[in-house]
């Protein structure tokens, strides 16, 4: 005897069913949820299910939504949201910041979500992104922050009624390598033929450094100095400003943090080079460093400068190598480390806390650190060196 199964009754008369032009069968509904306090009925369409089900399921959740929080589907776009918000966010922080926020969302979110609608992006591909960005940068919370600012925005803007990127996992930290530090920073030995080569490429890349080297300066905070900020009577370096690029255009900002302007002792040595490069220059400026059109350098000057000091480094210890026959293997054992032009200021740092009895609570106003916490992470540092050199040391006694 044939056994017919029923198939369970479809009660929802407002689930239609429809087809494709490829023949296949999808699932529609029309709902109304009311009058919204304008006194405008709220009738709404959803299609493009693949079964009754799941069409049933989306008309119970919209069901319980009140006509006054009904939020159309498809309204604004991610690249046109960022637009909108950007324009209010730009106007609260420093240039420089907002030249930030814009470079990550053109490179990691724009790329990603730009052309897509606000609302038809899944938890699912949010959390694929937030992954991946893991994997690709050592500072990847900025980045998912600025989608979270943009699913608030448009919330509070009523383009959508749901923050998707709520609902996500956050990873932990990075898979990303970060770069070694303790390669990052210069023995006082390693730091002083630096500066001997830089001197030879001329007296402005010399004296950049020799600056940096003995400051901890930031590279944007060097490049704005000019003479006002030198005082020869007290012997203090005035650090009130930066040089940023916002729009690939050079601008004058205040320093990083409040804690960034400061006040810098400035040592009979580094007054004297200071001195000797004043009495060098061809051209009168204001500018400590400058093009010969009495403009700022570039932000990515004191990177050509570096190289050139390396490159210098390097002929110089082939030319050596054959006026006294020797081998490739001297020239790689003389080259320079490279560094970064960061690594000077971690350099001074090290060699400050290394050779002198200064107090952190001093280092941090040298380096203008926002808080304490960033100075001790430096004596973390040179402590577990110290203990990896002790235990080296112990190891070879072998007594």
């Amino acid at each position: 005897m044939e056994v017919k199964i029923k198939m369970p009754k479809r009660k929802n008369t407002s689930i239609k069913e429809y087809a494709l032009k490829s023949g296949k069968k999808r699932f529609m509904f029309q709902i109304y949820l009311g009058y919204n306090s304008n006194g405008k009925p709220i009738i709404t369409r959803r299609r493009g299910f693949k079964s009754y089900a799941e069409a049933e399921a989306a008309y119970n959740k919209m069901s319980q939504i009140k006509a006054d929080d009904f939020v159309k589907q498809k309204q604004i776009k991610v690249n046109e949201l960022f637009e909108l918000w950007f324009k209010t966010y730009k106007e609260t922080v420093k240039p420089q910041s907002a030249s930030r926020v814009f470079v990550n969302y053109k490179h990691h979110i724009n790329p990603y979500f730009g052309n897509n609608y606000m609302d038809s992006i899944l938890v699912k591909d949010l959390q694929k992104w937030a992954d991946k960005l893991a994997t690709e940068l050592v500072n990847y919370r900025p980045v998912i922050s600025i989608m979270r600012s943009l699913y608030e925005y448009g919330m509070r803007l009523g383009y959508i009624s749901d923050n998707s990127i709520s609902r996500i996992i956050t990873p932990k930290k990075t898979t990303r390598k970060r770069r070694n530090v303790d390669d990052n920073v210069y023995s006082k030995e390693e730091l002083d033929t630096f500066l001997d080569v830089a001197k030879q490429v001329n007296q402005c890349v010399y004296t950049y450094f020799k600056l940096l080297a003995s400051t901890g300066m930031r590279k944007g905070e060097a490049l704005a100095l000019t003479w006002n900020d030198i005082d020869l009577v007290n012997n203090t370096i005035s650090v009130n400003k930066t040089l940023t690029s916002v729009d690939h255009k050079l601008i004058l900002s205040s320093p990083k943090t409040k804690n960034s302007k400061r006040s810098i002792p400035l040592s009979a040595n580094l007054k004297q080079v200071l001195l000797d490069y004043r009495k060098s220059e061809k051209i009168v400026s204001v500018k400590l460093f400058h093009r010969l059109n009495g403009n700022y350098w570039s932000l990515s000057q004191p990177g050509d400068w570096l190289r050139d000091v390396y490159a210098k480094d390097h002929a110089l210890n082939v030319k050596y190598a054959k006026e006294h026959k020797l081998d490739d293997s001297y020239v790689r054992a003389k080259d320079l480390r490279h560094i970064s032009i960061h690594g000077f200021r971690h350099t001074f740092a090290t060699l400050l806390i290394e050779n002198t009895n200064v107090k952190p609570k001093t280092v941090q106003m040298l380096l203008g650190h926002a808080n304490i916490k960033m100075t001790l992470d430096i004596y973390t540092h040179i402590n577990n060196k110290n203990k990896e050199d002790a235990i080296n040391s112990i190891s070879q006694l072998n007594i």
